[in-house]
């Protein structure tokens, strides 16, 4: 490959160092092509040069293909509507309105009272997403109503429970019980 010797300087370039390195490529490129071009090889991963990208030309014009757009903003707000929508319910001789997500709040516990265990699993997650302490108002209740009999049944229930969880120690036999014959041991 030739070398090629820097051009002088005129006074009146602005930038002098950069037009002599923008030269300089030009003329590498122009000698480059052409040697190039010769001893180009075709081969794999090598197409030949007409049908090789042009340079500022795109591998794929037309772009990637576009997503459908999400339904989720749409799904959420129809949601939204709809929860938001008032409804008038008729309670013996009184109607009240309310909104959708208030009667099915309400529809949801009361299927709770009624012992659905469906119901009974949404409202303790919903309970426990919105911080709400279901059993603060009734601890009173729940203590009374173990009495000293009630506390004995969960006291021996525990107890069991234990014993599945720990081994108990063994039982050793009084001294007088042992066997010393060391030839009963032997043979067994």
């Amino acid at each position: 490959m030739a070398k090629f010797s820097p051009l002088p300087t005129t006074p009146d370039d602005s930038q002098p160092s950069q037009n002599n390195r923008q030269r300089r490529r030009k003329r590498r490129s122009v000698s480059m092509t052409t040697a190039s071009a010769e001893n180009y090889k075709v081969g794999p991963g090598r197409p030949p040069r007409e049908y090789q990208f042009k340079p500022g030309q795109s591998g794929n014009p037309k772009g990637a293909k576009r997503k459908p757009p999400s339904l989720l903003p749409d799904l959420k707000r129809l949601f939204e509507q709809a929860l938001s929508e008032k409804v008038t319910l008729r309670q013996g001789e009184k109607e009240r309105t309310l909104t959708m997500a208030e009667a099915g709040i309400k529809q949801l516990v009361a299927q709770f009272a009624k012992g659905d265990r469906h119901a009974r699993r949404d409202v303790f997650a919903y309970a426990e997403m919105l911080g709400i302490d279901l059993m603060s108002n009734h601890r009173t209740a729940i203590e009374e109503a173990l009495a000293s009999d009630h506390q004995a049944i969960l006291e021996a229930y525990v107890a069991r429970q234990y014993d599945k969880v720990v081994q108990p120690s063994p039982v050793l036999a009084p001294p007088e019980l042992l066997d010393d014959d060391p030839q009963d041991q032997d043979q067994s």
